[in-house]
């Protein structure tokens, strides 16, 4: 009969939805923090939130890359990578390219370039996942100037605009990012990485992942 004591082996089936559903409440709240301290960088709301289904977040997990940096079990920074909407992005490749989205890091830790650490770490996550991938696109609001510092300062470039039917009268710019095939310069990013946590405390890893 298998021992049911408190010190009992963990059954590595079991394991993984319970860690699944642990990193979809860690992303949730994550995304909450994001959203309060910085509303006019995402197009989701507060009462958006509110409004998601229960399982939302494990999907979200499920179907997307998201890279999160964490100090002491607190999430300080993520960002995420996905495949082009089959109906919206019909002009761009899905074997080749992903989109990046919902860039946010604490406001403790701006003007560091922790942002731009985690971006690259989100480039060497997704194409090791799929080699194929070379192109990384993103929208981001035309009124977000930091942002957009950031991703000319990584080498983005600019591609074009669209103007939001959603009566807010915002206006967002896509930019793209042409990967090389050399041009993660997987050493220096880990050594970077490697130093953040060093000094700072800072983990980076994906959610849904057995990489904590």
């Amino acid at each position: 009969m298998a021992n049911s004591a408190s010190g009992a082996e963990e059954d590595p089936v079991d394991a993984q939805p319970r860690s699944r559903l642990r990193d979809a409440e860690i992303l949730e709240k994550a995304m909450r923090k994001a959203i309060s301290t910085s509303p006019e960088a995402f197009l989701t709301t507060m009462d958006d939130l509110d409004h998601k289904e229960a399982d939302y977040w494990e999907s979200e997990i499920g179907s997307a890359t998201w890279a999160v940096i964490q100090k002491g079990g607190k999430v300080v920074g993520f960002a995420v990578a996905r495949w082009p909407h089959h109906e919206m992005d019909r002009d761009v490749d899905p074997v080749a390219a992903r989109f990046i989205e919902s860039v946010w890091i604490d406001p403790e830790l701006r003007g560091k370039r922790v942002a731009e650490r985690l971006v690259r770490f989100l480039f060497e996550v997704e194409r090791a996942k799929s080699p194929s991938v070379s192109r990384f696109l993103l929208w981001v609001f035309d009124k977000n100037r930091t942002a957009i510092r950031l991703y000319k300062r990584m080498g983005f470039t600019y591609v074009t605009r669209q103007e939001l039917d959603d009566q807010s009268g915002r206006t967002e710019l896509r930019y793209e990012y042409q990967l090389e095939p050399d041009a993660l310069g997987g050493q220096a990013t880990l050594a970077a990485r490697q130093e953040d946590l060093r000094k700072h405390g800072l983990h980076y890893r994906v959610l849904g992942e057995d990489n904590q």
